[in-house]
């Protein structure tokens, strides 16, 4: 099926194929997004921490610092921060790793209210374009007679209910990949929320091995 052949397809379904089409293209294009933004946001927290404190004990902070700058993911943003506030009160650093987590959190949900609402209208388009495909259909009976009359509208529904079936072909993966993108977003949030415990104990043992140094 050529490109010409793929619009007079999508020009039976009314005016509201349009839209659907312009849906269909944001739809893509954030589950793209996504795709290829969670791809890059992996790190391995557990051989990332253990890597810091490692570096911690030894009170090599500026090397710390260092290595997590050419990491990459949430745990390493978290990591540099309590670091870089480790001579700070530890609610101060909590307050402060609470606040990159969120961020954190909003860059994760960037753009997946795009695909919920694309999920959501996309089927009510549909339902529209086949509404007014089949008033124009009847219009059509109306003015016509006979078995020409007929054929003219079951036609017309037929191609009424295009515009039914793309909504439904848009919604459908629309939807399924905004559930599952949502559900790495938790995921990474609740793991972020774990990672905070351990980085809280990393910046711990910095202030008790530098009490013991100059004591």
């Amino acid at each position: 099926m050529d490109l010409k052949q793929i619009w007079g397809f999508l020009s039976l379904g009314g005016p509201m194929s349009i839209p659907l089409l312009i849906a269909s293209v944001f739809s893509v294009a954030v589950i793209l997004e996504k795709a290829i933004f969670f791809l890059r946001y992996r790190d391995s927290s557990f051989r990332l921490i253990k890597k810091i404190e490692l570096l911690v004990e030894q009170n090599d902070i500026l090397t710390a610092l260092n290595e997590l700058k050419g990491e990459k993911g949430p745990n390493a943003k978290l990591l540099a921060t309590a670091l870089s506030h480790h001579s700070e009160d530890p609610a101060r650093i909590r307050e402060v790793l609470q606040a990159v987590g969120e961020d954190e959190i909003k860059k994760m949900e960037k753009h997946l209210p795009i695909l919920d609402v694309i999920a959501m209208i996309s089927p009510l388009l549909g339902l529209l374009g086949t509404v007014l495909g089949i008033i124009t259909s009847f219009n059509i009976l109306g003015a016509a007679a006979g078995i020409a009359g007929a054929s003219q509208v079951s036609s017309g529904i037929a191609a009424a209910l295009i515009s039914t079936a793309l909504g439904l072909i848009i919604a459908i993966p629309s939807a399924i990949f905004y559930s599952y993108f949502t559900n790495i977003v938790e995921s990474k949030a609740h793991e972020m929320n774990l990672s905070m415990v351990d980085i809280m104990d990393v910046v711990g043992s910095r202030g008790e091995n530098h009490v013991q140094k100059y004591s």
